[in-house]
């Protein structure tokens, strides 16, 4: 199983975070032997969020094993010529590390802006897809869709090689989209471990209609981590930053807590969480693995965590966790 990192992009004003903090993060990750680093895509928050290409780009400078992906953007509010050529130019940058995560986003705030309307979006979603992938992979493309028309354009440079693309998704119909049109799907953070085995089965047997290869389409599933001495220590540690964002995604009316009818509470919540010990992290990502989960992404600072907390969680995680599934050692 790999591992990569959620990280942080709340910028609100009252905290010490700063952007540059990244870099020192993906220094460290980059040492430890994480496997890869991700950014995701929000607008028009009263928090801020900083803006995940710009980011990605100035990150490919300066790292040099890190895959780099977007979990998820939301290509619907793009120009496809724009979008494909922002990111040929970062896999060029990092040498062939790009990874294009996208999802159809669920936030009415930050999607009509754009002059997107919510009940179009997922026929916007499969036709910016497919334009995608043909300038990533074509020497030539002509189109005309329902919302952009193109005749005879190209992204020069193309991506160093093939683009994978990562799909988010929390329904069936939407893992199914993941299994027909890209090369992994995007587990929800949300999603609870009977949600998983469900979801991973409607993932497979999909890959099966299709006539495609499990082995060449990976799960990726999204979690919250914190590693500390103690499941106590860990909580006394996070659980407020933690629970402060869970706080804005119920605020921002988040589908998937309606769905479980999930209040901001840790008992709640606590399924759903990579917490505690070593050990205690070690056992719930071997259950993850043993359900077919190929790479975890885990997010480790929350918003307004101190640079130093987190510095301390990924080395935790990378010495004391991490090894264990590089060994195979079970």
């Amino acid at each position: 199983m790999k591992f990569g990192v959620f990280l942080n992009q709340y910028y609100t004003p009252e905290s010490e975070f700063e952007l540059a903090h990244l870099f020192e993060q993906a220094d460290l990750m980059e040492e430890l032997g994480f496997d890869g680093a991700a950014l995701g895509e929000r607008h028009v928050h009263e928090e801020g969020f900083v803006e995940p290409v710009t980011t990605l780009a100035a990150l490919a400078a300066r790292t040099e094993t890190l895959d780099l992906a977007t979990m998820a953007m939301l290509p619907v509010l793009y120009n496809p010529l724009t979008l494909a050529e922002q990111i040929a130019t970062v896999d060029r940058l990092s040498g062939g590390r790009m990874h294009f995560g996208a999802a159809i986003g669920y936030r009415e705030r930050e999607i009509e802006p754009f002059g997107i309307d919510m009940e179009e979006r997922s026929k916007a979603f499969i036709e910016s897809l497919h334009v995608l992938k043909r300038l990533w992979a074509d020497e030539s493309v002509s189109h005309d869709g329902d919302r952009w028309s193109f005749e005879d354009v190209f992204v020069s440079p193309r991506p160093a090689g093939s683009m994978p693309v990562w799909i988010g998704g929390h329904a069936d119909i939407a893992i199914k989209r993941a299994a027909y049109r890209g090369d992994a799907w995007i587990a929800s953070a949300s999603s609870t471990t009977d949600d998983l085995a469900h979801q991973i089965g409607v993932y497979e047997d999909s890959l099966e209609e299709f006539e495609m290869d499990r082995a060449d389409n990976d799960v990726v599933l999204m979690r919250d981590c914190f590693v500390a001495d103690s499941l106590e220590d860990a909580r006394e540690t996070i659980e407020p930053y933690l629970l402060q964002m869970y706080e804005w995604y119920a605020r921002w009316g988040q589908t998937y807590m309606d769905e479980h009818e999930v209040e901001v509470d840790y008992d709640e919540l606590e399924e759903k969480f990579v917490l505690g010990s070593p050990e205690d992290c070690l056992e719930k990502l071997r259950t993850y693995e043993d359900l077919g989960v190929d790479q975890v992404y885990l997010r480790v600072q929350f918003p307004g965590q101190p640079q130093d907390v987190t510095l301390e969680c990924l080395e935790r995680f990378g010495e004391e966790v991490m090894p264990a599934f590089a060994s195979g050692d079970r």
